[in-house]
């Protein structure tokens, strides 16, 4: 099931500039069908898309995760190079839901 993200204004979500901005964080990425997906340790693959004005992800995660911390804060660094908001902005965000 993805999990929807909100962007900031300013801040696109089209494919390649969303490819570079994840390049950019992860070293790794590409495009598949308007999608983006890349890979970090202990995720082995997110998928990213458009819906909107929302950035839609999917996460497959790899269960022999040696350490999960560092996942999560990659993760977080990652979210918040694509879509502009940190983690406590995107808590605040999704708690007004």
């Amino acid at each position: 099931m993805a999990r929807t993200y909100p962007v900031k204004k300013g801040i696109s979500i089209e494919p390649p500039e969303l490819l570079s901005r994840v390049k950019e964080s992860t070293g790794n990425g590409e495009i598949k069908d308007g999608h983006v997906f890349c890979s970090i340790p202990g995720i082995k693959t997110i998928e990213m898309y458009r819906d909107g004005k929302n950035l839609l992800v999917n996460t497959e995660n790899d269960p022999d995760n040696p350490d999960p911390m560092k996942t999560i804060r990659v993760f977080n660094d990652l979210m918040e190079t694509v879509t502009g908001f940190s983690s406590k902005e995107r808590k605040k965000r999704f708690s007004k839901v």
